[in-house]
């Protein structure tokens, strides 16, 4: 028996090592795999994501709202309802109150363009266009390929972006659906799940693999409320601050800046970019004020709120926090800074619960 047991267990490290030096040696082709897997699946997985957005609030109206366990099917449709309607106008709100000063902020360079250009002109002053022309070796013929070039690829991207657009409206549909499916019979979908895990793995990794996912859903959901939390109180002391300030625009970019909030530690900044162009169409000496009181707002906020409001309510010291947003940003970006402080909190909790573990064996 142990020679068997010993058997399986090189078997398999010889298996691992087999598929590890293949994954080395073919990272184009392994890439390209998955990114066609993620491509297909890409519905499903925002649906899943949807999902989890729409049952936090969800689970809150079915507490509320649930007295008898006869009515909990409509309780839950109700809810449901309930929590697609918050969001959809809070959404509403953030592209009633943002986006028609940013159209207003559009309109105003393309009506100041013919300004620009006629600035440009005069600063060529004596210049004859016919003899720069020629230094550049810029003929009629090139010129006209070139308005050729840029007409058919404006046609061309026009194409793409009309099936881009009708990609994106199919996946939407099915991811929405998938969503509604998925929160309409969770619990029913928990129970397959369980029983999947009890026919195939070990009972006492069974446990484990429930208790991991337990703690996931958990973090996750405190994470994704705590962050909604500090995007409030970041806009709220943004709209405070300007409006003390006399700043234009404070209501306007306090909500956006709470938005881009979301985005852990840096969002505010981009916010903020948006906003200063804003304030630059009404008084640009203002800018500058604006500039100041936002680097002290978001340096008080990065550095002593949200490593403190974030890391306690998940479980994730401060400086973890930190470091999960600068790991997360420098490997996948916008998404990776959004998933990496809930990601690091989960596994800051595994092992501490194994380490305590461990060393409570060791004194026994």
């Amino acid at each position: 028996m142990k020679e068997k047991e010993e058997t399986r267990k090189w078997l398999k490290i010889v298996l691992i090592a087999i598929v590890v030096y293949w994954c080395l040696n073919n990272l184009g082709t392994l890439g390209n795999f998955l990114n066609t897997i993620i491509k297909i699946l890409s519905p499903f997985l925002i649906g899943g994501i949807i999902a989890f957005i729409l049952n936090i609030p969800m689970r809150f109206f079915e507490r509320k709202l649930t007295k008898k366990k006869k009515r909990k099917k409509i309780t839950r449709v109700i809810s449901l309802i309930l929590s697609i309607i918050i969001i959809v106008l809070i959404v509403a709100l953030i592209v009633k109150l943002i986006l028609p000063k940013l159209i207003d902020i559009a309109q105003l360079l393309i009506e100041q363009l013919p300004f620009y250009t006629e600035n440009i002109k005069n600063a060529l002053g004596s210049v004859q266009i016919e003899n720069l022309m020629e230094n550049l070796n810029i003929t009629q013929e090139s010129i006209n390929q070139e308005i050729i070039n840029i007409a058919t690829g404006f046609i061309t991207s026009s194409i793409s972006l009309v099936g881009n657009f009708v990609s994106a409206i199919s996946t939407t549909v099915i991811a929405i659906i998938f969503a509604i499916y998925i929160l309409m019979s969770k619990e029913r979908l928990q129970k397959q799940f369980t029983k999947i895990l009890f026919a195939y793995v070990k009972k006492e990794r069974v446990r484990k693999i429930l208790g991991i996912a337990r703690l996931t859903r958990n973090t996750f959901a405190n994470f994704l409320t705590i962050q909604c939390l500090e995007a409030v109180i970041l806009g709220t002391l943004c709209i405070i601050g300007m409006l003390i300030l006399q700043i234009p625009y404070a209501v306007q970019i306090g909500v956006l800046i709470g938005v881009t909030a979301l985005i852990p530690i840096v969002g505010a900044f981009i916010g903020a970019a948006i906003g200063a162009v804003l304030i630059a169409s009404v008084d640009i000496m203002k800018v500058i004020t604006f500039i100041i009181f936002i680097i002290i707002l978001q340096q008080v906020e990065g550095n002593l709120i949200y490593p403190r409001v974030v890391g306690t309510s998940i479980g994730l010291p401060g400086i973890w926090v930190l470091v999960a947003v600068s790991v997360g940003a420098s490997l996948f970006g916008i998404i990776g800074m959004l998933v990496a402080v809930p990601t690091f909190s989960v596994l800051y909790t595994i092992l501490k619960v194994d380490v305590n573990k461990k060393l409570g064996e060791v004194k026994k």
